[in-house]
């Protein structure tokens, strides 16, 4: 049996109801073939409604409450964009708790689009070099993020992307910092 490059990993893509499902799907599909168990977390029980062209768009099962969920459970952390649930997201403790979690343990964390404005609701953007959706960008400079204009930006573990037109290049960023990452005996969450 051919052995997958994730195998053996788990990815947590946490979302709330409007996120934007292209951001969701695509990343989801390629981690899944790539062997990766990928766990949606929300703190919406059961379903979670996508937002697609303008539109809601189809229904995703959940299979973890935000607040049972600790970063020291996963290798790895996709937050989709989709302003209506960032905007959730944002306000969320325990969103923000798990955000904190994977970039305080330098664990591979992947921000698309409209998510990377969750950074300034933990107060972690100061002086990250970022890329972000322009609906954000201004909200993110004022807030003293090195904003940069180009579609995918690497700090660290942490990978932001403008948005779905580089998803592709993003989830190939993430893939290899989910496979490279070792865990280390860490209680970040």
């Amino acid at each position: 049996m051919n052995e997958k490059l994730l195998d053996g990993r788990t990815v947590a893509i946490l979302v709330s109801n409007g996120f934007d499902e292209v951001e969701f799907t695509d990343p989801q599909k390629r981690l899944i073939e790539l062997g990766a168990a990928v766990k949606v977390v929300s703190r919406v029980k059961n379903l979670v409604n996508g937002w697609y062209e303008g539109n809601w768009g189809h229904f995703f099962p959940v299979n973890a409450d935000v607040s049972d969920t600790l970063a020291i459970d996963f290798d790895g952390l996709i937050i989709p964009g989709g302003i209506r649930s960032v905007d959730k997201l944002f306000n969320d403790p325990h969103a923000k708790r798990i955000l904190k979690a994977f970039l305080k343990a330098d664990m591979p964390v992947l921000l698309i689009g409209d998510s990377v404005k969750l950074l300034i609701g933990i107060e972690q953007v100061v002086g990250v070099s970022l890329t972000s959706s322009s609906l954000v960008k201004e909200d993110l400079i004022a807030a003293s993020a090195k904003w940069v204009d180009q579609a995918v930006m690497l700090d660290k573990n942490l990978i932001t992307g403008s948005g779905s037109a580089k998803l592709e290049e993003l989830v190939s960023e993430f893939t290899v910092k989910v496979s490279d990452y070792e865990k280390e005996a860490i209680e970040a969450a």
